[in-house]
């Protein structure tokens, strides 16, 4: 198997520890896709505010977007190098990924757009933090890389 096969690839992102083994995995809130826009998350009081109605699709069918998600990854793990490598599959909810759940409404035929917040911090060593938003066509992807306190 050389680089030109498209197996080669996953075989190196496979050789990374997996992040539930070092501290980093589902249980600690990591490699899980969330979905934040969900109205179970959100008490009476806050479905009251227009804003949150609107960010909540309640009142109407036709949201600019279908879902928000949220997740959390640590650098240098199996499961950030497929989120940062193949985001249309660490998306999906592959499981060979290692991560749990998936972008809800995730397209089958997605166009990612991604948006790194902090890259001069390099996607390094540290948590790395995305929200994606799609409507059912497209995604867009922002990635926020935490602040390691020496800047």
């Amino acid at each position: 198997m050389d680089d030109r096969d498209p197996l080669y690839e996953e075989k190196l992102y496979d050789q990374f520890p997996a992040g539930a083994d070092e501290g980093f995995g589902p249980d600690q809130g990591f490699n899980t896709w969330v979905r934040v826009n969900d109205p179970s998350l959100f008490t009476d009081e806050a479905k009251e505010l227009p804003a949150i109605r609107a960010f909540l699709g309640l009142d109407r069918d036709d949201a600019p977007f279908l879902s928000v998600n949220f997740a959390q990854f640590k650098s240098s793990y199996r499961e950030t190098e497929w989120f940062l490598h193949k985001p249309h599959r660490a998306m999906a909810g592959d499981a060979k990924t290692g991560i749990q759940g998936a972008v809800d409404g995730f397209p089958a035929n997605p166009r990612i757009a991604t948006l790194v917040i902090n890259h001069d911090r390099t996607l390094a060593r540290h948590v790395t933090k995305s929200i994606v938003i799609e409507d059912g066509k497209q995604a867009g992807q922002m990635i926020y890389k935490e602040d390691d306190g020496s800047l």
